[in-house]
């Protein structure tokens, strides 16, 4: 005769961690992955501002000169000494009237207009 013996087992039963531990690595893992995330958008922002920027756009510079160099302006330039009148004959130039003497450039009277 066979015989065949089959003992009940006891039921398998999960354990459930309830010390915190998998909480606590999961929220490491995901600060982990933020802060990984965060440099690499860092250091893309970095290149594609600066150097990467500087190769695309050619060899072209721009010179912009934010203070100019000043200029100097003479308000009052030194006045030419006036030309001498010896009341000679009108030219024609100006001078409408008739008469001796007059003024250096033009006038009542003779000289000549410069």
């Amino acid at each position: 005769m066979n015989q065949i013996n089959v003992n009940p087992g006891r039921e398998r039963v999960d354990v459930v961690d309830t010390s915190g531990d998998r909480t606590a690595a999961a929220g490491i893992n995901l600060i982990t992955v933020l802060i990984v995330l965060a440099v690499l958008a860092v250091i893309a922002w970095y290149l594609f501002t600066g150097p990467l920027r500087a190769m695309t756009s050619g060899s072209s510079q721009t010179n912009v000169n934010v203070n100019p160099a000043p200029t100097t302006i003479n308000v009052n330039p030194p006045s030419a000494p006036a030309p001498a009148n010896n009341g000679g004959g009108n030219t024609g130039t100006g001078n409408t009237g008739a008469g001796a003497g007059g003024g250096a450039t033009g006038g009542a009277g003779g000289g000549a207009n410069p």
